[in-house]
């Protein structure tokens, strides 16, 4: 085909492939629909084709050369646009860290598991004595444990800064005991399930269940989450270790402490929301009923959380 033929059938896709990045540069990605982009992406395909055929046919002709510069600035946009910091934080928190728990639903089973292996054993040994408390937890805590009291004095910005504070350093603590094969993991997540048992079991004792639950779940739901999440990277810290496959131990440990790493920062917010809960409304004096309530709404918040982005996928799958 000469080559002033081969201008005329195709310079039409170029003319347009220009607007469009001109669109671009003045205008900005944000100003794009996704037609512009179809259109963006067929044109360029186009055009890759036409400057091959134009290397072949043409050489280093003046067509050669205004194709390889408008290829290679439709090629900046296509393939070096970044996305913004903030969409990447989006898609990270409602889209890649519930798949990343899915995906590793094992783990994050196993560590629940531990920790209520750990609630199971101190209830039923306090529930037969009061006395065994003392073994599940230390003496001095026991002594400034009170199931009485009012929140008039609680102090909620001071608290709930604390228990952010504290609940972080269990869930990081779950975390970075991985790298002892998994067992200062185990330690963290089953000695942290002693504790909560056995205050629940004094808490049936004295005759308090329904108020000590009620001081537990508002923020416990979404605060022992967070803690199964962090324990599970921990675990797989600790199996990366123990069987790294067809890997060394470094390169096993690496890759899987990327996962883990995703894991343990997506959790922040959810150490945030109940540090604020368990600052605030937990002392409110809003009634047993209600807080009670508001403990069963975060868990269908966690569950739709969890799994709402599979709906609209399994509707394309239609």
């Amino acid at each position: 085909m000469k080559e002033d033929k081969f201008i005329k059938e195709n310079q039409r896709v170029w003319i347009q492939l220009e607007d469009t990045l001109k669109k671009l540069k003045s205008k900005g990605i944000k100003s794009f629909e996704s037609s512009d982009f179809e259109l963006l992406l067929t044109n360029y395909n186009k055009a890759c084709g036409h400057l091959s055929y134009s290397r072949t046919y043409y050489g280093n002709s003046d067509t050669t050369s205004y194709l390889n510069r408008l290829v290679a600035a439709a090629h900046s946009y296509i393939y070096t646009t970044e996305t913004s910091t903030v969409k990447k934080l989006k898609d990270f928190f409602l889209i890649d860290f519930p798949s990343l728990i899915r995906k590793n639903s094992f783990f994050v089973a196993l560590s629940a598991g531990l920790f209520f292996l750990g609630i199971l054993l101190s209830f039923i040994f306090t529930l037969i004595s009061a006395e065994n408390a003392a073994a599940f937890i230390p003496q001095h805590i026991l002594d400034s444990v009170s199931f009485e009291g009012s929140s008039s004095s609680w102090k909620g910005p001071v608290e709930s800064t604390f228990i952010l504070t504290n609940n972080i350093r269990v869930g990081f603590s779950a975390f970075a005991m991985g790298i002892t094969l998994g067992i200062g993991t185990v330690y963290v997540l089953v000695y942290n399930g002693f504790m909560l048992g056995t205050l629940a079991a004094l808490a049936l004792i004295k005759g308090v269940n329904i108020k000590f639950w009620s001081m537990i779940l508002p923020h416990g739901v979404i605060e022992l989450f967070a803690i199964f999440v962090c324990g599970a990277a921990g675990l797989i810290i600790g199996y990366s270790l123990i069987n790294p496959g067809n890997f060394s131990r470094k390169d096993s440990l690496i890759i899987k402490g990327r996962t883990a790493i995703k894991l343990v920062c997506g959790t922040i917010p959810l150490f945030t929301v109940a540090g604020f809960i368990e600052g605030f409304l937990t002392p409110s004096g809003l009634s047993q009923s209600i807080k009670l309530g508001f403990a069963l709404f975060t868990l269908l918040l966690l569950f739709l959380y969890m799994f709402w982005p599979l709906i609209p996928l399994a509707s394309r799958n239609k």
